[in-house]
């Protein structure tokens, strides 16, 4: 999806989750924005990295990002859990 053009919201209530979907990435090099998690300091730095384009993909906790974003440049949301 990354390479037509699309820019991704993944979600899971499972940081565990993230962290390897993170390592994927990684691993195809894919740029993404940093996690959103209960831990993440820069919260606005990582929401507006990816709403200006900087990355396609955007990892978030369910729990963090359950309440206030408004991530208009998504057209595609996946959630991962087991």
């Amino acid at each position: 999806m990354v390479t037509e053009g699309r820019n991704l919201l993944i979600f899971s209530q499972f940081n565990g989750v993230l962290d390897l979907v993170e390592a994927d990435l990684k691993r195809q090099k894919i740029a993404y924005s940093n996690k959103l998690t209960g831990k993440t300091r820069k919260r606005q730095e990582a929401i507006d990295r990816f709403q200006q384009g900087e990355a396609r993909v955007f990892l978030i906790s369910l729990k963090a990002g359950g309440s206030g974003l408004n991530l208009t440049a998504a057209d595609v949301v996946i959630h991962v859990d087991p």
